[in-house]
């Protein structure tokens, strides 16, 4: 592994392991009822200091995505690039107006991994595992993949369906908490790679988009209404907000051909 996609997998890693940390912090902290003041409208300050942190390490990872790390061929290059995501990357979350103690705990993490990747030696990098490619979609690139996939596949506008008419035959929809357990994301996974896949395209209702290695294949609704698919266009998943998930092409066979009782868990828009 050259040095620059060394540096650039291990700040991946990096923002991958302390985001899991910090938001299970804030999860034991919610389950705990530690989240809020008594008013019940603001927060504490355990988790002012807990979530913004997990915050600033998801926008400092989706920078980093941005970048190609196969051209990253000088090291120092590299690792000035990566410190300036560290230190400017944002997003919705830490756009929003925060007060002292929270903009503390975002300076604290932004610091904690400037200070991580420029103590990265090269002994440190010569060690560096590969992670699953990810990796943004400039917004040419996405508006291209949408303008595919709308005219394949019959996507008139932000809903598919069943929330809105498709003609196509092969599609079906499913309940997603039964779809999620009869065909869950490994299964998936294998039946993609056994047909030739290597890559699919995960486009979410809003930013941000991306090209993705299957491994990092999992079709669900996280606040976004979500799209999967590939560059042949043969295949399709669509996760809405009211609990569908829908299957289209030839991956709608293998589903099938996996999901013993999937007739029982088809979407009836009731939950």
């Amino acid at each position: 592994m050259q040095s620059g996609v060394a540096i650039h997998t291990a700040a991946r890693r990096y923002c991958l392991e302390r985001f899991t940390f910090w938001a299970d912090r804030y999860a034991d902290i919610v389950r705990r009822g530690r989240d809020r003041e008594r008013d019940g409208y603001n927060y504490t300050l355990e988790a002012l200091a807990t979530f913004p942190r997990y915050q600033v390490l998801n926008a400092i990872r989706v920078e980093l995505e941005r970048i190609d790390p196969t051209g990253l061929v000088d090291l120092e290059t590299a690792r000035g690039r990566l410190v300036r995501a560290g230190e400017t990357a944002s997003d919705d979350f830490t756009r929003t107006p925060t007060g002292a103690f929270e903009q503390q705990a975002t300076a604290e993490e932004r610091a904690a991994f400037c200070s991580y990747v420029r103590g990265l030696s090269p002994s440190d990098l010569s060690a560096v595992q590969p992670l699953p490619l990810q990796r943004v979609l400039s917004s040419e690139e996405s508006a291209a993949v949408r303008t595919q996939l709308q005219e394949r596949w019959q996507i008139t506008g932000g809903y598919w369906y069943p929330l809105a008419e498709c003609s196509i035959p092969g599609v079906a929809a499913f309940d997603a908490r039964a779809f999620e357990e009869g065909a869950p994301p490994a299964h998936l996974q294998d039946v993609l790679t056994r047909r030739g896949v290597r890559r699919v395209w995960e486009l979410r209702e809003y930013a941000p988009e991306y090209e993705q290695e299957v491994a990092l294949f999992d079709p669900h609704y996280n606040g976004a209404e979500g799209y999967w698919s590939a560059c042949a266009l043969d295949w399709i998943v669509y996760a809405s907000h009211e609990g569908s998930v829908t299957i289209g092409g030839w991956l709608l066979d293998e589903v099938k051909s996996l999901w013993a009782g999937w007739q029982d868990h088809l979407w009836t828009g009731v939950f």
